[in-house]
Formats: structure tokens, C-alpha cells, sequence
């Protein structure tokens, strides 16, 4: 120990490090930030599409219709919807979106907000399909058309209904839809029978001019036996 000492009084080294001053700690990780809610004006929208939207929000006022958030990630929009979640898959979410929040850019996709009735178990759609749905040159593609028709219906059942996945989704397209173009997607549970809810829903334009689209759909609970067994063979 002496000879260590009398090495350091001369300068020697010990080929031991010095001790210098005590390293930092690294910052603690930032708190991730609340999810965004989309069902909101952004730079995309029209002015016909905040002009509804302003109509609608009125309308809520009165205490029998609310808006629906709407977020990229279905968790969090069941949650929101109906105060339920999906089933846990058994693999971490990463960057996974729902589908009609999935492009972005805003105004490029899918822009859309709810408006939910739940006494009378309907459910308003306004939209304003982007540059990205094109299907022929200037129109909206049908298959986004039956995106958003799924959705709405969807959400509507899963108001009134709890969990659902959809089993028949049948359509009557009546008149191409422009890109940019304002829609009013009316949705309407008209029955329940067990775990099957029966749906409807009109597409027009928003001043209600012109019928677009014309829809029936079956949405179905999972079988809660089934879902329990799958849970558990996937935690085994």
C-alpha cells in the first residue's frame, strides 16, 4: 500500500484509472404523449367539411348525439368507442394502425368524425375522401367507399353491441363519389338477435342531394368460450 502511495507522490502510474467525478445519469425517458385525436378539423379539410362538421357539432349540443374520437391505433379507439379493447393478440402492437387511419398526411386518405346516438342506436359519418382512395381518374375508389361504410356500421355495433367482427357486408353503389366530395354516412343498428347485430346505413352527399351508396351489414360477438381458450393457449 506504502509503495502505491509513494508512486502517486512521484507521478507514477499504477495502471490504475483515476477516479475522475462521477458520471451523469442518463435522462430519464421522456412520457409518451397522449394519442392524437383525428376526428378533428386539421389543413385537409374543405371548407364544406368544417361547415358540416361546425352542423354536427351543433347538433351534439343538445346532449342526445356525442362526437366519437377517433384514434390511429384500435386499442385505443375501442376504447373510446365503447369503453372496450380487442383481444390481446400475444405480440407487442409496434406500429400497427387501423386501417382507415393508416395514410398519412392530412387530407390525403381517409378524413372522417362520428357522431353517436345511442338511445336511438345510430351512428352519423361525415367524410371527405382524399387523393390517395382514387380509383378511376377523379372518383373515389369502391373499395374505400366499403372501407368506410364497415367502419361506420362497425362502430355503431360495437356501441350498442360490444365486441364485433363483421360477418356480411352487402352494398348498392348508386352514383360515383368525386375525390374531395362530402359525405353523411347514416348508420342504424336495427336489430340485435344473440350475438348478431343487424346494420344498416345510407351514403349521401351532406346536403343530402344525392344517394350514393346504400348498405346491409351483419356484425357478430366472438364467442366468449372461444376467446377465453384462444387467451389461454396463448399464454401457455
Amino acid at each position: 500500500m506504502w509503495q502505491t502511495l509513494l508512486a502517486l507522490r512521484r507521478g507514477v502510474s499504477t495502471g490504475r484509472p483515476p477516479r475522475g467525478p462521477a458520471r451523469p445519469l442518463p435522462p430519464s425517458p421522456a412520457p409518451p404523449e397522449p394519442p392524437r385525436d383525428l376526428a378533428v378539423p386539421n389543413g385537409g379539410w374543405s371548407a364544406a367539411m368544417r361547415r358540416h362538421y361546425r352542423r354536427l357539432l351543433a347538433m351534439a349540443a343538445g346532449g342526445a348525439w356525442a362526437r366519437l374520437p377517433s384514434y390511429r391505433r384500435a386499442r385505443q379507439h375501442g376504447a373510446a368507442v365503447g369503453g372496450v379493447t380487442p383481444p390481446a393478440q400475444g405480440t407487442p402492437p409496434g406500429d400497427t394502425r387501423l386501417f382507415p387511419r393508416a395514410i398519412e398526411g392530412d387530407g390525403n386518405g381517409f378524413e372522417y368524425a362520428m357522431f353517436l346516438n345511442a338511445a336511438e342506436r345510430r351512428l352519423l359519418c361525415l367524410v371527405q375522401p382524399g387523393p390517395y382512395l382514387e380509383g378511376h381518374p377523379g372518383l373515389t375508389h369502391g373499395g374505400a367507399i366499403a372501407t368506410i361504410i364497415d367502419s361506420a356500421l362497425g362502430t355503431c355495433a360495437l356501441a350498442v353491441a360490444g365486441p364485433v367482427v363483421t360477418a356480411n357486408l352487402s352494398i348498392d353503389y348508386l352514383a360515383p363519389v368525386p375525390l374531395g366530395a362530402v359525405l353523411l354516412v347514416e348508420g342504424r343498428a336495427e336489430r340485435l338477435e344473440g350475438r348478431k347485430a343487424f346494420l344498416s346505413c345510407q351514403v349521401r352527399d351532406a346536403d343530402g342531394d344525392t344517394l350514393h351508396a346504400r348498405a346491409t351489414g351483419l356484425f357478430i360477438q366472438p364467442d366468449p368460450i372461444k376467446l377465453r381458450a384462444q387467451d389461454g393457449d396463448r399464454r401457455q
